[in-house]
């Protein structure tokens, strides 16, 4: 039961054909609730299947009817990551307040709860605090070469073009948004909050933040990219391209 003499805090997973993958992350999330409760917050665990095509949506079930902190949401048609992200950040403001923080990690099991107890500890330097790949003390378990080149290079690129302070780690999805912040941005940008419906959008959701006045702290975490179960959902040369062009096109937004 949530209290609200506390504050919260809510786990936004995004979901599409993770079967294999959501027990796992939501036990390890289970496994931190100590930790969480010890820091002042309550903890919520919001699944959002994506219209998956195996047996993510059962798993979901199965684990809200053992957890009543588990509050999963099911979309009724595919809206890729970026309407993921618009239906959770709206669902979080409908029934958050301030002091209220929102983390978002990947559903693949690639990003570990655990980092949490590091963002938690950071959360009064910064809006939002970021589990970052490109700080001293990160590691990235599981990657090709290949996979770990592009993405130095895109790291630089947008390093270059958007130029955010304290920000190395443009496109990792795993954040810890304050309640006060996604309220400002939102309020601000209304439905043109988030427009992207690829990967992209946490690039776009990070720099609306910015230009909206939100700060950054980035920490540094390890991603597991070999515990990933299933095949890849990224399409890594239609990724690279949108985020390309996403980030020249946020570059023109004013502030």
């Amino acid at each position: 039961m949530i209290s609200f003499l506390t504050k919260t805090l809510y786990v936004l997973l995004p979901c599409y054909n993770e079967e294999e993958n959501i027990r796992p992350l939501v036990l390890q999330w289970v496994d931190q609730k100590d930790f969480i409760k010890d820091n002042g917050f309550d903890l919520v665990i919001m699944p959002i299947d994506d219209k998956s095509t195996d047996n993510t949506k059962e798993e979901i079930k199965n684990l809200s009817k053992k957890y009543d902190f588990v509050n999963p949401i099911y979309h009724k048609v595919n809206k890729n990551l970026g309407g993921v992200m618009d239906t959770g950040i709206n669902e979080f403001l409908k029934v958050s307040k301030k002091g209220d923080f929102l983390v978002v990690m990947d559903g693949d099991n690639t990003h570990k709860p655990e980092a949490i107890r590091k963002m938690l500890k950071k959360r009064h330097k910064a809006d939002v605090i970021i589990a970052s790949r490109y700080r001293f003390g990160s590691k990235i378990k599981g990657l090709s070469l290949f996979r770990k080149t592009m993405s130095v290079l895109a790291r630089g690129y947008y390093t270059l073009v958007l130029d955010v302070p304290n920000v190395r780690d443009y496109t990792c999805g795993y954040r810890l948004y304050s309640y006060e912040a996604l309220y400002n941005a939102k309020n601000i940008f209304k439905d043109d909050f988030i427009e992207e419906t690829s990967f992209a959008c946490m690039m776009e959701i990070l720099y609306k933040l910015h230009i909206t006045g939100a700060s950054f702290y980035e920490v540094p975490f390890t991603l597991y990219y070999g515990d990933k179960g299933g095949d890849s959902k990224m399409n890594v040369a239609n990724t690279s391209k949108n985020s390309i062009t996403t980030a020249l096109k946020l570059k023109n937004l004013k502030r």
